[in-house]
């Protein structure tokens, strides 16, 4: 795979209203667009986030903060604190691209058929990066 663009670059945040306020006065991120997301884990158990969305020209800067339950980047804001969660980068085939990655050793860690998938990137450094399907 080779990476020609990034589209999203995504922070674990603990105060979402905070921090858009900070990057919004200090560095003129903005406008912000909220969202809140809910749902059950595997287990049935209930969670929520908001989430916050903003551009720097072309990549969308996403905000997650989680506000009752356990998500996706709560772990990482247990043992990490707050930050780059992952970096996403749009591809033609998100399905293709998962089977070459996991079979070099990247570990997927979810994938949703013909929409997205987080990886653990492999090698040093830790990072997930999240692939995500171009629009045609």
């Amino acid at each position: 795979m080779k990476v020609t663009s990034v589209c999203q670059i995504s922070y674990a945040v603990k105060d979402i209203d905070e921090t858009t306020e900070a990057w919004s006065r200090l560095y003129g991120f903005g406008p912000w667009t909220f969202a809140e997301m809910s749902g059950k884990d595997a287990k049935e158990r209930p969670w929520k986030a908001r989430l916050a969305f903003a551009y720097l020209g072309p990549v969308e800067i996403e905000l997650i903060q989680c506000t009752e339950g356990r998500i996706f980047q709560s772990k990482f804001l247990d043992t990490w604190g707050e930050g780059v969660h992952h970096i996403a980068f749009p591809v033609k085939d998100v399905d293709t691209e998962v089977e070459k990655l996991k079979k070099e050793g990247a570990g997927l860690i979810i994938h949703t058929p013909g929409g997205f998938a987080y990886l653990d990137a492999g090698g040093p450094g830790g990072a997930i990066f999240e692939l995500v399907q171009k629009e045609a």
